[in-house]
């Protein structure tokens, strides 16, 4: 009996641990991490056309919560749809601070500036690892 208890808890302790595995696998091949973003709000997108320009300017603008002060982000251009004109899709990537940090929610401001691939979009989707931060369904082009 007790080598059928053992032999039970192995199992369920190697399951776990293949789990973790499996987890930390897809992490090191580029696998979504957990957003630290609490909350976001004011999102907005707009092209600027202006002639002159080195060509048309994609903007996004919004306001995230974060768990404590010191994040750091960066925005990485995803994939566009088919459609006519496209959704264009935006990976918003962050850094937790190093060291101690105080765990106090702190307001902070992302922007986006980049090329515009397309001289319009449908809409702009905001990604944050797993999670869909927004859907901005209104871009203006500014000329």
């Amino acid at each position: 009996m007790r080598l059928l208890l053992a032999a039970a808890a192995s199992i369920g302790l190697s399951a776990c641990a293949g789990d973790n595995a499996v987890a930390e696998q897809d992490q090191a091949a580029g696998g979504a991490s957990p957003c630290p973003v609490i909350s976001s709000s004011d999102w907005r997108a707009w092209i600027d056309a202006e002639p002159g320009g080195d060509g048309p300017k994609l903007y996004i603008t919004g306001a995230a919560e974060m768990p404590t002060p010191g994040y750091a982000y960066s925005w990485r251009v995803g994939a566009a749809d088919r459609m006519n004109p496209p959704g264009q899709h935006m990976h918003l990537d962050f850094t937790a601070p190093d060291g101690m940090v105080a765990q106090v929610i702190t307001p902070m401001s992302v922007r986006y500036e980049g090329d515009a691939a397309y001289p319009e979009y449908r809409k702009i989707v905001v990604h944050c690892g797993d999670d869909t931060l927004a859907e901005i369904d209104d871009v203006p082009v500014a000329q």
